[in-house]
């Protein structure tokens, strides 16, 4: 019976030693796993607080960006503001260039209608000088034809004319032609302008050709050297420099 009992006690206190070694062993492994969890914590709490900090400077930077945005806000405005105010300045001066351009438009045609009706007056005059040279030299024939009836010792007769002449402003003297010549312009020089036609086509020195662009009257030439096919000339009344390939006529 003692043997018995002594036999359990072993028992038993084999069996407290073994759960008293695994007692520790496991109290061991909680304090290393609270050791670790503690260092664990640690590390969570200071990454928190960097992230904290950094919220921080994110929200700080934020209100930043926002208020650069709102005062970029208000630049924007105002160049939109201003750039409205350029283009309503842009649609008045276009408009007023364009009044300005038909205004233009419509002086020069005036002045062009002007100017045709001028120099159809001008030729008008040099025909009536024409003629007017033609009646002196009808006169001074009939005159000599009279003296050579009257004979040697008759006294000369001079024709008085039933209306007088008056002194009248005449142009430049020039060559007016009854046909119409046409032609171009084919060499422009400082100071002459060479046409395509010459006296093989009745091109005569002092004659005057009219210079068109075409309804454009450019300028006129009075001929100075002619050829048998050229001719060339000065520039009168020049409205615009001519180009080679203006047209040019004898007749307005």
């Amino acid at each position: 019976m003692f043997d018995e009992q002594k036999s359990l006690n072993d028992s038993l206190v084999a069996e407290n030693t073994s759960l008293q070694r695994r007692f520790n062993e496991k109290t061991a492994l909680m304090k290393e796993l609270e050791v670790k969890l503690n260092d664990r914590i640690q590390l969570l709490e200071d990454e928190k607080s960097k992230l904290d900090v950094e919220l921080k400077n994110a929200r700080r930077l934020s209100l930043d960006y926002q208020g650069r945005v709102n005062s970029w806000a208000g630049v924007l405005t105002s160049f939109e503001k201003t750039i409205a105010n350029l283009e309503q300045s842009l649609n008045l001066t276009q408009e007023q260039l364009s009044n300005a351009h038909a205004d233009n438009i419509r002086d020069r045609k005036e002045l062009n209608e002007i100017t045709a009706s001028l120099y159809e007056k001008i030729v008008q005059m040099q025909a009536l000088e024409a003629d007017r040279r033609r009646l002196l030299e009808a006169k001074l024939d009939l005159e000599e034809q009279i003296n050579q009836l009257l004979g040697p010792e008759g006294e000369g007769v001079v024709i008085e004319p039933v209306t007088p002449e008056h002194d009248v402003a005449r142009p430049s003297s020039v060559t007016v032609v009854g046909a119409d010549l046409k032609g171009l312009i084919t060499e422009v020089g400082k100071s002459l302008v060479s046409i395509s036609l010459g006296s093989d086509d009745g091109v005569k020195k002092d004659m005057v050709f009219h210079v068109f662009r075409g309804d454009e009257f450019i300028c006129r030439i009075v001929i100075t050297n002619v050829d048998a096919s050229k001719a060339a000339g000065v520039l009168e009344l020049v409205q615009d420099s001519p180009r080679v390939g203006d047209f040019v006529t004898t007749r307005l």
